[in-house]
This record gives C-alpha cells, structure tokens and sequence, in this order.
C-alpha cells in the first residue's frame, strides 16, 4: 500500500515540473514606471522621500471551471501511469481495476486493492475558486453486478503544503446493462482555500463492495473531475527595487482600487544616479521588469 509520505512526495515531484512549464510559459502581466520621470533631477534635502508610481496590467480573472480527465496509459504494464488531464483519449488502460481479487458475490465485500492516486499532468498552477462545489464522476465498468462504493479524495499543494480540499463517499447499484455505471461525486473545498494558487492536483480513488467483477474504472471521458477555478490568479502585486533588478530585498507597492495603477514612496537614495525597477506578479507568473534611471542631487 502507498504511503501519505509517497503520494506528498509525487505530488511535490509533479508540481516542481508542472510550475517550471508555466513559468516558461510567458508572462500575464505586465508593469510600467511613470514618476519619476526618465532623467528627472531630485533634490535630497527638498524631497527625503520619492514618491513612485506606474501602471499594471493583470490577466482576467473570469471564475469557471477546469475538466481533468482520468487517465491511464497501460492497465498492468510498466507504462501504467494513472493521473489526471485536461484533455480526453482512448487509453490503453480503459477499464482496468485497481487490484485483481477474487470474485464476491451479495453479501462480501470487494476491495480493489485500497486506492489508486491520480495526480494532475496537466493543467497546474491552478486557481481555486472555492465558493462553489468540485464535481465529478467515477463511471465503473465489468460485469455490473451488485452494489460498488465510491470513496474519494481530493488532495493539493499549496504553498509547497499538501491540502486536503475534500472527500466523498458515494454508492451506486450497478447497470448490468449499460456499458458503465457512473458514480457521481461532489466536494465542497473550505471557503478558506479561495483563491489559492494549486501547485498540483491528486485525486486519490478507492473502490469496493458487494459485486462481481466491477470494480473497473471506465476511462476515455467517461471518469472526471471539474474544478471550479479562476482564469488566471487573483494574487496579484508590484514591487520596486532601487540599484538592484534581481530584486533582492524588493518594496510592496499599494495597488489602486482600480488594479491598474500602484505608488510607494521610499527614501530617497543618496546623491547620484539611480535607477528604479519595477515587477508585477500574478501567481507564480513575474512580469518583465521595467526600469527608470533618475538622478538625485543636494
């Protein structure tokens, strides 16, 4: 059986790659200078403090709601890879079950092997917009007979912290009949978690009950998550940095109620030229930076 330590550890392991592409990824937004002026002469003794200020454009932040697919690339082979993403396909791994066990008839109890965690490949850093409920389905598929239940659980990272944004526990009397017996689930995050950038996603499913030979996951569309998120991130910031565009020791800008323009006032640095570097962050997402050069006198 997995362990909590392993499925943490995977889900870190995922995020780092994940994060890494979205950085590559480009920008989504972006930040200007606009006092002081380019070269403007600032005198120390009639001005201790320097009053900066610009404009910032951030990406929307629309609420919706993104789709993750389960998915898995060969039932029982070593390119098994059970995960999560946003797009749908034929796998080789449709209808495989969690653990082969022996057949039980009404009245046992089937457990498929415990769980199957199946961490997001896709589709991350990912905007929570908790204010409404995480829905989806586990569609089982075999022979159909008897009664499954559906226990999941829904685990993220945030701030390099794993999260739990909910479980559910959800039973059905399969359909003989049908191709597969979907199984419907619903989770309601804490209102806390609104807003949080997650780093990675891992859904953890375990399946058992009365019935024979039905604990397989039907996959190709039919088992999926969707996650209530916002377009982009709603944490959003500007910080300056004097003489230094690493931004080593930066200064938090106040944003105006419109989101579009920011102003600080720092002391003003001894006499010389300086030069102002300004970023904006939305996420984990960091503008270029802009720069303004400036000179300041007796």
């Amino acid at each position: 059986m997995k362990t909590g330590v392993c499925r943490v550890a995977a889900v870190v392991v995922a995020a780092s790659a994940l994060l890494l592409t979205g950085v590559a990824a480009g920008a989504t937004s972006s930040v200007t200078i606009t006092t002081p002026r380019a070269g403007q002469s600032i005198s120390l003794k009639k001005n201790p403090y320097l009053a900066v200020a610009g404009g910032v454009s951030f990406a929307a932040t629309t609420p919706g709601s993104t789709a993750f697919y389960l998915r898995r690339d060969g039932c029982g082979t070593s390119n098994d890879n059970p995960h999560l993403s946003t797009t749908s396909g034929t796998d080789g791994g449709d209808g495989c079950g969690l653990i082969f066990n022996a057949v039980v008839g009404v009245g046992g109890d089937l457990d498929q092997g415990a769980f199957v965690d199946f961490p997001a490949t896709d589709g991350m850093p990912l905007p929570l917009d908790a204010t409404h409920a995480i829905d989806g389905a586990i569609a089982l598929t075999g022979a159909q007979v008897g009664l499954a239940t559906v226990d999941v659980t829904l685990e993220a990272l945030v701030h390099g912290n794993a999260v739990t944004l909910g479980s559910d526990s959800e039973s059905a009397v399969l359909d003989p009949t049908g191709n597969d017996t979907p199984i419907p689930f619903t989770i309601q995050p804490s209102a806390t978690l609104d807003g949080s950038d997650l780093q990675a996603l891992d859904l953890r499913v375990h399946i058992h009950g009365p019935n024979i030979y039905s604990g397989f996951i039907s996959l190709n569309g039919n088992s999926y998550v969707h996650v209530p998120s916002y377009a982009a991130s709603v944490n959003k910031a500007v910080q300056i940095s004097v003489d230094d565009p690493t931004f080593a020791n930066p200064t938090a800008a106040r944003l105006d109620a419109t989101g579009s323009g920011w102003s600080v006032a720092i002391p003003t640095p001894p006499i010389g030229k300086h030069t102002i570097y300004a970023e904006s962050i939305q996420g984990f997402d960091t503008s270029a930076p802009a720069s303004r050069t400036f000179t300041v006198t007796k």
